[in-house]
């Protein structure tokens, strides 16, 4: 992009730099600096054992539990780790009572990708579209956070239609599970302590941003880097949890819109889907569906990328952030469609794979393209109640 941008005169590096949203890559480099550390106490597998326990062993209770664990946790931490770290304990856990892991593994990435909308930062898509419109943390739980809800609701329901025969299995060598210590996980509780109160820290400043005009990216910055000043570790060691090839990705994408916002492509194509309606409610309405639905064949992340500089446009001729809301929604639902529709549902294949439990694409449709269905309608529903 850059050299043709060269070679034709659209754009040269200045431009590029000017087309990089940084605070995007701040952000994500600050929140993989803490998750990272943050896994190393074993808080997470903590968390899931825990969960399980709580289950006695029943598979409906240990669905419901580590898909709401990993949907809540989404909201405020990136969801590719929360899958990592909670997979290989679902199919622990699974196999030592003897029943399907693969209904549970499908809960939890299906569900947390429908959690990750609820908040600023639980999902890079939101991330983006938080720092291009300018809204705060509290933005996105005022108007977000009641459609998730229902989405999640009408989510757990249509699993307990699909999976009614796998609830009947009882499971096996229960008393042995209920055996399993969830302390032995902690590997440093000391730690484990003071990054909660970081993490604390950091959703206060998030939630406080309007007041204290201190940017998320400032906060999810300082909170890496005081959690890395706490843990006392090489930065060379800490580091190695940030995934380097995502911040590239994300540096090079942006050059890849910026090319193509400087080309004049996505004003016409915001001026096309401006023509198309001069309701507003209808024109959040088509993106919300068209960014879901393409979202479900590429993932939300160019797609995000791309819907942006359109969206931006847009807002301001119809002077309205609903056409906002309306992205969120439907990038964040729409990726649960497919199985290459989300980073976190292809980590789930990836595992389940590696596990020996293999998640095929039939049984992925069954239950993820109804969902992302549902929660797209139910986030239709909800904009003509927020326009």
């Amino acid at each position: 992009m850059v050299s043709f941008g060269y070679i034709f005169g659209f754009m040269d590096f200045e431009s590029v730099l000017k087309h990089e949203n940084w605070e995007v890559i701040l952000l994500l480099l600050g929140m993989m600096t803490y998750v990272g550390l943050m896994a190393k106490t074993g808080f997470f597998k903590y968390l899931g054992i825990k969960a399980i326990k709580l289950s006695k062993g029943k598979p409906w209770l240990i669905f419901v539990y580590l898909s709401l664990i990993t949907t809540f946790i989404s909201m405020i931490i990136d969801n590719v780790t929360t899958i990592l770290l909670i997979a290989p304990l679902t199919i622990e856990a699974a196999e030592m009572i003897e029943i399907n892991p693969i209904p549970i593994l499908l809960g939890e990435a299906i569900l947390s990708n429908v959690g990750g909308v609820a908040t600023m930062i639980g999902d890079p898509p939101n991330i983006m579209i938080g720092i291009a419109s300018n809204f705060t943390f509290n933005d996105f739980i005022i108007h977000l956070f009641i459609p998730v809800m229902a989405s999640l609701l009408v989510s757990i329901l249509i699993a307990r239609i699909i999976y009614k025969k796998w609830m009947e299995n009882k499971g096996k060598n229960v008393e042995k599970l209920m055996k399993m210590n969830e302390r032995k996980y902690i590997k440093d509780e000391k730690k484990m302590k003071h990054f909660l109160y970081i993490l604390f820290g950091m959703i206060f400043f998030f939630a406080t941003e309007s007041y204290t005009g201190i940017s998320s990216s400032f906060v999810a910055l300082a909170g890496g880097t005081v959690a890395l000043l706490i843990s006392m570790e090489e930065p060379k060691e800490a580091f190695k949890s940030v995934e380097w090839p995502t911040l590239v990705f994300f540096i090079a994408l942006f050059a890849l819109v910026g090319g193509l916002q400087e080309t004049g492509l996505l004003d016409g194509l915001a001026k096309w889907l401006s023509g198309l309606s001069g309701n507003v409610i209808v024109m959040a309405t088509i993106i919300l569906w068209i960014s879901g639905i393409s979202s479900s064949f590429v993932d939300n992340i160019p797609v995000t990328a791309a819907f942006i500089p359109v969206v931006s446009a847009m807002a301001i001729t119809y002077n309205s952030n609903l056409l906002w809301w309306a992205l969120a929604m439907g990038v964040g639902m729409g990726g649960n469609a497919t199985p290459i529709g989300s980073s976190a549902s292809v980590i789930t294949l990836s595992l389940s794979k590696r596990y020996g439990h293999e998640i095929s694409t039939k049984e992925w449709v069954k239950f993820g393209t109804l969902v992302a269905i549902a929660s797209m309608s139910v986030c239709t529903a909800f904009l003509f109640i927020m326009a």
